[in-house]
């Protein structure tokens, strides 16, 4: 599966149930939001983290087909053993890094050959280390490798001149090209049942076949309207049935090659790269092209188009995990992308009274795969406020996130707008919340341009706590999402843990006056999102909190 060297790579029922279920939805109360849902699969491709190089080839360990090699121009050969999730590169040895094929021996797959610019090298231990084994190999740029699977000590090599054989496991080679009319060899497959019988598609002189092991050659182009033959792919289990990607589509043989008939209906790029038949139902096979990948059920008699998330559509290579055959593999011209069936999470989300508010999430989607993380904002109509979340996510922190890991409910709490408004005037100890009131322990003062007064009334009037350390001289008041710390004395404070000058003016700081503490009003006020007004004339403080 490999490319060309300079080119790699159902009614009435229906309706009564469906009226049934909107009368339940709407009487089923106040929550309103969006439809429910449950985690889904999809199949998709997805990209794995091997890029930034065309992938030329790609070979799967049939025995552990988590373990798969991916040649490259250029970058060598990498190899993951998670089924695409992590590649390491294992190119101790070889010292052409152009890698056109890879073949593994199907008996001892930590056996393994890869077809290069620079001739075949063999490894023996997973490609730890590699060996040139080219004796014999008089040209040394393979574009295929085929492995006889009965006897897997004999493999061929399809090269840019001919056809050259290896009964040693590529020890030594020998040219096998007599009645190749043309020796510039772009791909080889064998009979998986009879591994006498192999065929070579040539680079502009189609398709010839072996029926001795490769000791001579037949053309056999009858019906072959474009000879430009990038890539073969015979059925395993009616190895007389096999296919050809041409520049103009795949032509089909039912015949061993005898005969070929296009097959090419749905295929809308006819750039044939490479080809791959499903080992179970064998009527299923992937053509590689230049615009993506494209699937047939029928043994090629129809296509269709699958390319959800494959993000580069030169396709190069493919490969098929022969014990779960819905895997798919494909090298592309940047890197390895797997097809495959991914659970998808849905979230859900709900706002408590529907006209309170609403939820927005980015990235917006109605599920998600796994480990996505969704930020959802609540947005308050107009005289409401967000008061928390419940479900997924609790608290009031706004925006969140929240991972999906599992399909996931999340609903938003809002109310009304309260406004409250309070007044003190300085030198008085009554203090006005709404106009009700309320005895202070100690009067509001002036002091240094600033009014100072016993806070305690005012926070809790908003609905904060306030706690006096006497150890440490310390008042901590918290309010909502807020914690705000002042020191008797002390023009820096902390919100939130960070730290806050509390005026311009050095000299504004709380104080211990007659037994009481004094904080400065704005500054604690201002903090907690109140807003505070001043009128000199009637020396009036209002405060105005919204909640």
């Amino acid at each position: 599966m490999k490319q060309l060297r300079s080119q790699k790579w159902i009614t009435c029922l229906s309706v009564m149930l469906i009226m049934a279920l909107c009368l339940a939805l709407g009487l089923s109360g106040v929550l309103a939001g969006a439809p429910a849902a449950q985690a889904a699969e999809t199949q998709t491709w997805t990209q794995l983290p091997l890029y930034g190089s065309m992938v030329s080839s790609l070979a799967i360990n049939p025995k552990v087909p988590t373990t798969l090699y991916a040649g490259t121009n250029g970058a060598g050969v990498f190899h993951s053993v998670n089924s695409g999730t992590t590649w390491t590169a294992v190119n101790t040895g070889l010292i052409n890094k152009d890698v056109l094929d890879i073949a593994i021996n199907p008996s001892t797959p930590a056996i393994l050959y890869s077809g290069t610019l620079g001739g075949v090298f063999r490894s023996a231990n997973s490609g730890a280390t590699w060996t040139a084994v080219n004796t014999g190999l008089t040209n040394q740029g393979v574009n295929s490798l085929v492995i006889n699977p009965k006897v897997p000590t004999t493999l061929y090599a399809g090269t840019g001149n001919g056809v050259f054989r290896s009964k040693d496991s590529g020890t030594t080679w020998t040219a096998m090209n007599t009645g190749l009319t043309n020796k510039d060899v772009l791909d080889i497959v064998i009979n998986p049942l009879t591994p006498a019988i192999l065929y070579v598609g040539i680079d502009s002189n189609g398709v010839f076949r072996s029926k001795d092991s490769g000791s001579t050659w037949t053309a056999v182009n009858t019906g072959l309207t474009n000879k430009a033959v990038s890539s073969l792919a015979i059925n395993p289990k009616s190895p007389s049935i096999l296919y050809v990607g041409t520049q103009d589509g795949v032509f089909r043989s039912k015949d061993s090659g005898s005969t070929w008939t296009a097959v090419n209906t749905g295929l809308t790029n006819s750039g044939v790269k490479c080809l791959a038949v499903d080992p179970a139902t064998s009527s299923t096979l992937y053509a590689g092209t230049w615009g993506g990948v494209f699937r047939s059920k029928d043994s090629g008699t129809t296509w269709t188009a699958m390319n959800t998330g494959l993000t580069n559509g030169t396709v190069t290579s493919l490969a098929i995990n022969p014990k779960s055959p819905a895997i798919l593999y494909a090298g592309t011209g940047n890197g390895v992308f797997r097809y495959d069936t991914i659970t998808s999470y849905a979230l859900t989300t709900t706002v408590a009274q529907s006209a309170a508010g609403s939820i927005s999430r980015s990235p917006d989607a109605s599920s998600y795969a796994p480990g996505t993380v969704v930020t959802l904002a609540a947005s308050p109509a107009s005289g409401y406020v967000f008061t928390g979340w419940s479900g997924a996510l609790t608290g009031k922190k706004n925006p969140a996130t929240v991972t999906m890991d599992a399909d996931k409910n999340v609903t938003a709490f809002f109310t009304l707008k309260v406004t409250k408004i309070i007044q003190l005037t300085i030198g008085s100890t009554t203090m006005y919340v709404d106009g009700s009131p309320v005895i202070l322990e100690a009067a509001p003062i002036i002091l240094n341009s600033r009014t100072l007064l016993p806070i305690r009334a005012v926070v809790e009037a908003v609905g904060g706590t306030i706690a006096w350390d006497a150890s440490t001289q310390k008042v901590t008041i918290v309010q909502n999402d807020k914690t705000l710390v002042l020191w008797i004395n002390r023009n820096v404070a902390t919100l939130n843990g960070q730290s806050v000058n509390i005026d311009s003016d050095p000299k504004v700081v709380p104080i211990i006056m007659s037994g009481r503490t004094l904080l400065p009003l704005r500054f604690v006020a201002e903090t907690l999102a109140m807003d505070v007004q001043w009128n000199a004339a009637t020396r009036t403080v209002t405060i105005t909190y919204t909640t």
